[in-house]
């Protein structure tokens, strides 16, 4: 009897595998942007917190994501993709203006939530962007003006 799965043809497959995904390239191209409904634009937070949101919410909860240079290279890329995706559909802050007053309230709520329970930003995207670790002020302070919106 032979023995198809060796070592040796599993790490073909493999290698194979990860040749043939290069073709498979992600659409990094964002959905337009309208500044009238921004969340920053709309709901005109202090510098200080739209600097934090701007920089550490919106790569994956916008449409302004800035996809890194390793998202050339699949399955990296796909599942990249993905998590951005997800994150739109759980919360986009550049369709904010589109939402309900009630879902907007609920948004506020989530992040309110997701901040106390330590949850965002997500630990791989942390290792990946060091800057977009909330220090303790900086989560008691985004924190905080998120509880009395």
């Amino acid at each position: 009897m032979k023995k198809y799965l060796t070592l040796k043809n599993l790490g073909f497959a493999v290698l194979l595998f990860l040749v043939i995904g290069q073709f498979f390239k992600i659409d990094k191209i964002n959905p337009e942007v309208h500044s009238d409904q921004d969340f920053l634009a709309l709901v005109n937070p202090p510098a200080q917190i739209a600097t934090m949101i701007k920089s550490q919410c919106y790569d994956c909860h916008s449409n302004e994501t800035v996809y890194p240079r390793y998202t050339d290279y699949a399955p990296i890329s796909w599942w990249t993709k993905s998590n951005v995706n997800e994150a739109r559909e759980k919360m986009n802050f550049s369709t904010w203006g589109l939402l309900s007053e009630k879902k907007q309230i609920a948004n506020l709520q989530e992040c309110v939530e997701v901040l106390e329970e330590g949850e965002m930003p997500v630990l791989v995207y942390v290792w990946m962007h060091e800057a977009a670790q909330f220090n303790d002020i900086e989560n008691k302070t985004l924190l905080s003006w998120f509880k009395v919106q």
